[in-house]
């Protein structure tokens, strides 16, 4: 065993220790009712919730892909790190008024809440195909990741598929044993790890790098030259441009990756606009819109809002993030900028564009020489980033799948030590179900991460209705979801794999992003479905909605000192989206010197794309921060929630009757296993 074999071991056997104290100490907390296990007893403190939500949110999904995609598509692609301000502004939105709701009805899942107010099973159903889409494969690239960095750093020692099983399991031990609990908890750890690993990672090439004039003049070069991945711009986004530098466009009207891309690279400025709004369907994915029902009071909202996520996880994508996946083309992993001699230290081996993600790998890889123990203790970082929002997933959708499925439809009076270990057993399977997979079916893995997020996003409306706009009706919100999420797997690459590459586009035409493109179609459905269902007077469940309403009306209504500040809060944010991730971002590729005239040229001695995104990211934590704290989004209600108000519903209303009522007696489970099974034989055959 090597000596840096040796320390990795060393740091995962201290951080396993931590995680298994937890799952022991957490088991002993949450033996007496539900609310303990799922939620904590709703009593996560706001900086507990602070760090793990942070890390859950974002750690797992941008520790490795930011970089290594960085390192591919250059300053056009760090656009896309405005998601740590539209992910906050999609839960600035739900997550206090959601949070409401939860403690007046004492809802514990996100099924609960839809079926209570659009009395649908449904629309419960379809939330935990939603939860199944979206955790399953995120869970197997996680977990995947996981073992390939552990196969990378002992140089091949351990197999990948035995340190991805081994690890793995430490998560499930913590979270099935010590339930949310123990979940939160190690995640406050994870958090520290993840900011720890990504910032000395960026240190690390400014070490090998120089200091940043020499980066800044040696991008300089670069951008004198035609040398990236996709080319020069070719007028556009305002100019014959070198890729790496500057947006190609607002839009172009090609079909799609796959069938014809566009020119300069995919990443338009509709794009960035599109992908990173899309990106709110992390929080409005139920399993992660689940963990604002566990604080104690909304507040807690606004500080992983304001700096959890627009303030530290935007630092470390827009700087350490950034510099990472600049520098490694600068240290000797692009063979174009080698071959031209425009790098400054060829410290690092030469990375295939297409191998982009092993990019970190490599980084951690430059601490062998110099202070090895390091490089471990940076694997071990990069490890609980993965299982950060591995055990968010697991832990969150085994208990959707057990309170929303089992429970509700198939054995509705059990007691709660049968009901918890249905709960365990359910993660168990989830678990197992992402560990195959991750080791035997890669491609499938993939392709379906892919398109999880922007599933999940079709969810948008249907909280739009829940908590602001009640003329939204039950069979629109249902049949809008469902024509989204169709037109989201057209939209992707699993939408060719289906029609046997039929379609006549490819993926993200138009240069926008799927979720969009689902999002518009279900938008048109919904509203146009509400508004006949309004105008012929056949919604005869207003008045039910509309109780729920009330309620949060009366106790979140703005203050009327800020009442004057609505519409300013309206113009600043459109702004904001119009130029900081809209189409006026076309404007930073030369607003502080064009990318070719020279590091003398630069005003900021940066590239000017780059500054333009650093000044608008400033800006946007500004927006988060005065819609949270000043619009009342993210405070405490403007009134107290009564106790004995706490599990006192509106009125009973019937709900719709459709073959799902019935799923739990007669033949409605057995259909339910059978299609599940047909479904299982078809993924097996086409991706396994």
């Amino acid at each position: 065993m090597s000596e840096k074999s040796l320390w990795l071991f060393i740091f995962l056997l201290l951080y396993a220790a931590y995680c298994f104290f937890w799952g022991v100490r957490g088991s002993r907390y949450n033996s007496d009712n539900p609310e303990k296990y799922y939620l904590a007893n709703r009593n996560v403190s706001s900086w507990v919730f602070f760090f793990a939500a942070t890390a859950a949110t974002f750690a797992g999904l941008t520790v490795i892909s930011q970089t290594g995609l960085i390192f591919h598509d250059g300053f056009q692609y760090v656009g896309t790190a405005f998601i740590a301000i539209t992910v906050p502004l999609g839960s600035i939105f739900f997550f206090k008024r959601q949070w409401m709701l939860s403690r007046k009805f004492g809802y514990i899942t996100p099924g609960e809440m839809y079926y209570d107010y659009y009395k649908s099973d449904t629309i419960r159903v379809l939330s935990v195909l939603v939860t199944f889409f979206v955790a399953i494969p995120i869970l197997a690239v996680l977990f995947g990741a996981t073992g390939y960095l552990v196969n990378t750093i002992t140089d091949g020692y351990v197999s990948r598929e035995l340190s991805m099983w081994v690890i793995s399991t430490v998560v499930l031990f913590y979270v099935t044993r010590g339930g949310f609990k123990s979940t939160v908890s190690v995640g406050v750890v994870q958090s520290w790890l993840y900011f720890l690993t990504v910032i000395l990672l960026g240190f690390i090439i400014y070490f090998f790098v120089g200091d940043i004039e020499s980066f800044g003049k040696s991008l300089a070069k670069i951008a004198s030259t035609s040398v990236s991945t996709w080319g020069n711009t070719n007028g556009y986004g305002g100019g014959d441009y070198n890729s790496y530098f500057a947006l190609p466009g607002v839009i172009q009207w090609v079909a799609g990756l796959g069938k014809n891309e566009a020119v300069g690279g995919p990443w338009t400025a509709m794009m960035i606009f599109t992908f990173t709004i899309s990106f709110m369907g992390i929080v409005l994915s139920p399993s992660f819109s689940m963990w604002s029902y566990s604080v104690k009071h909304p507040k807690a909202f606004s500080y992983y809002q304001v700096w959890g996520s627009a303030v530290i996880v935007g630092l470390l994508l827009f700087v350490f993030t950034t510099y990472q996946g600049i520098g490694a083309s600068l240290l000797g992993a692009n063979a174009d900028i080698n071959s031209n001699s425009l790098s400054i230290n060829n410290v690092l081996p030469e990375v295939s564009k297409k191998d982009h993600s092993l990019i970190i790998y490599h980084i951690i890889s430059l601490m062998d020489k110099h202070a090895i123990w390091l490089t471990g203790l940076l694997a071990v970082g990069l490890i609980a980033a993965l299982q950060s929002t591995a055990a968010a997933l697991l832990m969150t959708s085994g208990s959707i799948i057990t309170r929303d499925l089992y429970k509700a439809y198939v054995n509705q009076n059990i007691s709660w030590e049968k009901e918890r270990a249905a709960a365990r057993l359910i993660i168990l399977l989830i678990f197992l179900a992402s560990l195959y997979i991750a080791t035997f079916a890669k491609p499938a893995m993939v392709i379906f991460s892919g398109i999880a997020i922007s599933i999940a996003f079709q969810l948008l409306i249907v909280l739009l209705g829940m908590v602001w706009f009640p003329w939204i009706t039950r069979g629109a919100a249902i049949s809008g979801l469902i024509i989204g999420i169709i037109i989201v797997v057209l939209t992707e690459t699993v939408g060719q794999q289906i029609t046997g590459n039929r379609l006549p586009w490819g993926r993200w035409p138009l240069t926008i992003h799927s979720g969009v493109w689902g999002l518009l179609f279900n938008v048109f459905i919904c509203f146009s479905i509400s508004a006949f269902s309004n105008i012929t007077k056949i919604d005869i469940y207003r008045s039910h909605r509309q109780k729920f309403h009330d309620f949060l009306n009366e106790h979140m209504g703005l203050h009327p000192s800020r009442t004057k500040l609505r519409s300013f809060a309206y113009v600043i944010a459109l702004i904001w989206l119009f130029f900081g991730i809209g189409p006026g971002q076309v404007l930073g590729n030369n607003f502080f010197g064009e990318p070719g005239a020279g590091y003398e040229a630069w005003i900021l001695k940066i590239p000017s794309i780059w500054g333009y995104q650093l000044i608008w990211w400033i800006f946007g934590i500004g927006l988060i921060w005065f819609l949270a704290s000043k619009m009342d989004l993210s405070t405490l209600p403007n009134k107290p929630i009564q106790a004995n108000d706490l599990y006192n519903k509106p009125d009973e209303v019937q709900g719709e009757v459709n073959y799902i009522d019935k799923v739990g007696t007669g033949y409605g489970w057995i259909l339910i296993l059978v299609g599940m099974a047909i479904f299982s034989i078809i993924f097996y055959i086409y991706f396994v």
